[in-house]
């Protein structure tokens, strides 16, 4: 009996070919040149941030260059002469500080340094303490019903009585879905603010924190004698809608996480206490005296 085997090769053959013409052709690389960063001493090494956002260039001289994605030189630190290799780590939307890693392979030795990036935060017509112009801003992202949020009110009294032209505290929204009133609370307090009464509602929300409801915004509105219409009107507008939204938009790409989240100059505070606060407005003013020292 004659058996005939099926002829793979050509069987192979066939639909190689036909997966060759079926598949496009992929080849090639796509790409852009950046701009050139000029350094005033010679590069030894480079890192960058995993998001992108900077760029660290170590020089020669000891010399560590903070340069923004757009190429600026943001700031130039002094370090030892004898590192020469860098990396780094950390994610700042994580709440994970940059950290970089200088090392030289000639001392055989390591040396970390820790940076904090300041994040641009929309204040435009948010309710605010203090001169307007004032060179320190302390941000604070809040929540009506979280408990830890009325506390610190403390912390900004004191900071505004010890620098009474110098600081001013802005209040933005930033109300946690686990809360369940919170939203509410701060629509009602941006009603509040059309009358300009936002400071007197925020603490009657906070004295009031655990009863709040639909029927005590009205109820608070008026022991402070607003227009109950206009009141009842901006509460439910569109506009009150958008300006929360921008808030809590604003507050996410700062890495707003809880609350309360409190920012000086954009830097983030990140030990809720006046040692704390005072010791970021402290540097805060030094920068603020040597730029106005350099005019």
């Amino acid at each position: 009996m004659t058996v005939t085997r099926p002829r793979f090769p050509g069987c192979f053959s066939i639909f190689f070919a036909a997966l060759i013409l079926a598949t496009p052709c992929q080849a090639g690389v796509e790409w852009e040149v950046g701009n050139a960063l000029k350094t005033p001493s010679a590069p030894l090494d480079i890192a960058a941030s995993l998001d992108g956002k900077w760029t660290f260039v170590l020089t020669e001289g000891g010399k560590l260059l903070v340069y923004s994605d757009k190429g600026a030189l943001e700031e130039t630190i002094a370090v030892d002469p004898a590192m020469d290799h860098i990396a780094s780590s950390g994610l700042q939307a994580a709440d994970f500080p940059t950290k970089l890693f200088l090392a030289s392979g000639k001392n055989k030795t390591i040396q970390t340094v820790t940076l904090d990036f300041s994040v641009p935060i929309n204040i435009q017509g948010a309710p605010f303490l203090g001169p307007e112009n004032a060179p320190v801003v302390v941000v604070a992202f809040s929540d009506f019903e979280c408990p830890y949020c009325g506390t610190v009110g403390a912390l900004f009294e004191e900071a505004l009585a010890k620098h009474p032209k110098e600081v001013k505290v802005v209040f933005k929204h930033f109300p946690l879905a686990m809360h369940k009133q919170a939203r509410s609370a701060a629509l009602a307090s941006l009603a509040a603010h059309r009358q300009g009464k936002f400071w007197l509602y925020h603490d009657l929300l906070f004295e009031n924190q655990k009863s709040l409801s639909e029927a005590k915004y009205p109820e608070l509105a008026k022991k402070l004698g607003l227009d109950l219409d206009k009141f009842n009107k901006d509460y439910k507008a569109l506009t009150s809608q958008q300006t929360l939204d921008r808030d809590m938009a604003e507050a996410q790409i700062a890495g707003v996480r809880g609350t309360p989240a409190i920012f000086v100059n954009g830097r983030r505070l990140k030990e809720r206490n006046i040692k704390e606060l005072q010791q970021l407005i402290n540097q805060e003013l030094s920068k603020h005296g040597k730029r106005r020292a350099s005019h």
